[in-house]
């Protein structure tokens, strides 16, 4: 199926009065839009790109307040953008009350973005006019030869800047809601005890939750098509897990949860029969016969939960999303970032996601025998906490237990955050299948 196409509303309100800015489209007043392919939808740079080459502004997106079902292959988007800087010229400004007289469809875009609510909500300050200069401002303050600063992502979890030097190179600055304070936390203590798999950081503001790293040379872990490559960077990560076991009480004082086996036996149960979450029989969703398939088993992967925490591996550091696409790989180097979803937990049910997408990204690189190679490298971080054949028990066990715990995460987002990025709905039924499809190769 060829994917939709979306079609993008911009909602640029006048910096001083009621008024928002339209353009000219064969003598009809207009929302400025655009079209583009399918991108993430925290992916924002490609949007204020389009209103600096549409209408000559420098903007920050504050929010999207609309995503639409596709419609003759076209999806709906409407942002809020805020100006930055002095305005050209020639701008046609219309006030918010004579918007009646546009284009319907105009018409309820600024009916949803004046009926949305306004409000900051868990601190996301980006969200509110006013942030960039305050933000960019600290950013020069800490780096003195700054360039440019342009937005690239932003959602309700997150803001990155990309920040550019006329010495030193590339940095990124990241602030998270107050939800997501541990990721600030995280990432300057793993920085400075573990500089050699985490993005050297500059500066942070622990108080608003900002920080500043240098950006990464090098490329995403899913495209890289050398083996030994893989296994190193899981070797890696396995070590990390390992130093990290007697730092537990440092990772708990800096906010990390625990996230228990238990609290995944007591999941997986509320998760079968939550059919709205499973979607069985819609074109994202299971199909009947693995929402039945996946009840039938509730009971023994409770069994496993207990089978699992019986083999007495110890909690540790536990990444929360190790996709492959969070590794950055450099001259042999390696480096993890994004962080928002760390815990203290079982270290064994992270690899599961980072097997998953080796297949996913690298199909040709798959095989059973470097899988094996793979669990043989990480687990030799653990040499010593139990016996090898012990180890390698308890990463079977862990990995369809690793994809129900992330589908049970899935599962708590928000209904209005889903509606602004529709693809989390997808989420939950994608991890169960590839637990579903972990058991069938475990017992192969």
């Amino acid at each position: 199926m060829t994917p939709p196409r979306v079609r993008h509303r911009l909602i640029i309100g006048h910096p001083s009065e009621s008024m928002v800015l339209f353009v000219n489209a064969n003598g009809v007043p207009r929302l400025p839009s655009f079209v583009s392919e399918v991108r993430h939808t925290a992916d924002v740079d490609y949007i204020n790109d389009a209103a600096h080459e549409q209408l000559r502004l420098h903007t920050t997106v504050l929010r999207s307040h609309w995503h639409s079902e596709a419609r003759d292959g076209v999806v709906d988007r409407v942002h809020e953008l805020v100006v930055h800087g002095p305005l050209p010229t020639g701008l046609a400004w219309c006030r918010r009350d004579a918007a009646s007289s546009c284009l319907p469809d105009d018409v309820d875009a600024i009916a949803r973005w004046l009926a949305a609510p306004h409000e900051v909500i868990d601190g996301a300050g980006w969200m509110r006019p006013g942030w960039f200069e305050e933000a960019s401002g600290w950013v020069h303050r800490t780096l003195h030869d700054v360039t440019d600063i342009v937005q690239v992502r932003s959602w309700m979890s997150s803001c990155v800047l990309r920040v550019q030097t006329a010495a030193s190179g590339s940095y990124y600055f990241k602030a998270v809601a107050d939800s997501g304070r541990v990721e600030c936390e995280m990432t300057a203590y793993l920085a400075q005890h573990f500089p050699h798999i985490v993005a050297r950081v500059v500066a942070t503001e622990p108080g608003r939750r900002w920080w500043l790293m240098e950006a990464l040379p090098g490329t995403s872990l899913e495209n890289i098509s050398e083996a030994v490559t893989w296994e190193e960077a899981a070797a890696a990560y396995g070590r990390l897990q390992a130093a990290c076991v007697p730092r537990v009480v440092d990772l708990r004082l800096l906010g990390c949860q625990t996230r228990t086996l238990d609290a995944i036996s007591d999941g997986i149960g509320v998760l079968a029969s939550d059919a709205g979450a499973l979607r069985p029989g819609a074109p994202d969703g299971l199909t009947s016969v693995e929402a039945s398939r996946f009840r039938s088993i509730a009971n023994a992967l409770r069994e496993r939960c207990a089978a699992l925490a019986a083999l007495d591996v110890p909690l540790t550091l536990e990444h929360g999303d190790l996709w492959p696409s969070n590794f950055l790989v450099a001259d042999n180097a390696f480096a993890l970032i994004d962080w928002e979803d760390v815990a203290v937990g079982h270290p064994f049910v992270s690899l599961a996601p980072f097997l998953a997408g080796l297949g996913m990204s690298q199909p040709g690189l798959h095989s059973r025998e470097l899988v094996d190679r793979i669990e043989r490298a990480y687990l030799t971080g653990f040499a010593g906490e139990a016996p090898s054949a012990s180890l390698r028990q308890a990463l079977r066990l862990a990995t369809p237990l690793a994809f129900v715990d992330l589908a049970l995460r899935y599962r708590r987002q928000r209904s209005s955050v889903v509606g602004l990025h529709p693809w989390m709905a997808e989420l939950v039924p994608q991890a169960v299948r590839l637990a579903l499809n972990a058991l069938e190769d475990d017992a192969s």
